[in-house]
């Protein structure tokens, strides 16, 4: 959701939480439930492909900008990987329950964001796509 303009982003900071995080701190837990987006500030996050085989497939960095935590923001069933912090910094966190407030007062801002998480959607399966063609042959 890097594309909004500043006077979208201020529309959208009453409907969010900031949260700091520091290097090493585990932001999304796999299996937890938490229905809620996260839109990273600063700092550098970062997931493992294959954390079944005790994380050694290959980091997925989220650099400032990046939008995580958009599958269980939208099914609201546990979360499909644990995202650490490589760095400290900042995200903002935005509920299920403050984007449906937000989709009734700013809902043109509502439905570009939603526009928004599905091309990043997009993008992440056509990567993962990628990735099991090339790890199964």
């Amino acid at each position: 959701m890097p594309e909004r303009s500043p006077a979208q982003w201020d529309r959208l900071l009453p409907f969010v939480e900031r949260r700091a995080f520091h290097a090493g701190e585990e932001v999304i837990r796999r299996g937890e439930i938490d229905r809620a987006l996260y839109i990273v500030l600063d700092g550098s996050l970062e997931t493992r492909l294959t954390e079944g085989r005790a994380g050694k497939g290959p980091a997925v960095p989220f650099p400032a900008g990046s939008v995580i935590g958009e599958i269980g923001f939208f099914d609201g069933k546990a979360r499909t990987a644990t995202v650490t912090a490589m760095s400290d910094g900042e995200m903002l966190r935005l509920s299920f329950e403050s984007f449906r407030a937000l989709a009734v007062s700013e809902p043109d801002l509502a439905q570009a964001m939603l526009l928004d998480l599905g091309r990043i959607l997009a993008i992440r399966l056509r990567q993962t796509d990628e990735f099991i063609r090339g790890w199964i042959g």
